[in-house]
């Protein structure tokens, strides 16, 4: 792995929008790690564009990572970027909060929800508005930590316990009224 990088996680496939991230670092020299499974159609569409624009250096593909690999790669990355256009919760969003690091993600779907006020957004289309909250974010240190910091408070409203307590909380409210 490259000693500074982004970092994104999922299965490579169109709504994840890989592409606008290869697109947002080129003209960069931010790496970009990639931890997913390949779906070959839009894998060889995300490779093309970076052959063509010379960015083999910059983007890392890995597979097959296990799970306390994966935590210790979350942990090492300076941002989580993942623009992608809907989702069922945003898994990846949160286990990022969870390892104290900083996330850009979409503005669409439960990603906000998952990501909290702290976390960047973007319009998963637009790889311009991506590229500069990327930037932003590298290039200022201070203000990574604190919406790293702030994610990870934000994030224990995730755990099994906070989650029981809530729902304790709500069925003690629904058997008081009568």
């Amino acid at each position: 792995l490259p000693k500074e990088f982004i970092l994104n996680v999922g299965t490579i496939e169109e709504r994840k929008n890989l592409l606008n991230i290869v697109k947002s670092i080129k003209n960069t020299e931010i790496p970009l790690v990639v931890v997913g499974k390949k779906k070959e159609k839009y894998f060889k569409k995300v490779e093309r564009f970076i052959i063509k624009d010379k960015l083999q250096n910059q983007v890392f593909f890995l597979e097959n990572v296990s799970m306390e690999e994966l935590a210790a790669i979350y942990k090492l990355t300076e941002i989580f970027v993942y623009p992608s256009f809907f989702e069922g919760f945003g898994i990846p969003v949160i286990e990022s909060l969870f390892s104290g690091t900083a996330v850009i993600t979409s503005n669409t779907s439960c990603l906000p929800e998952a990501g909290g006020k702290d976390s960047l957004y973007i319009d998963p289309r637009n790889s311009a508005d991506l590229k500069s909250k990327i930037i932003f974010l590298w290039n200022n240190e201070a203000e990574r930590k604190r919406r790293a910091e702030k994610g990870l408070e934000y994030v224990q409203r995730f755990t099994d316990e906070h989650i029981a307590r809530e729902l304790t909380n709500v069925y003690d409210e629904v058997l008081s009224v009568k």
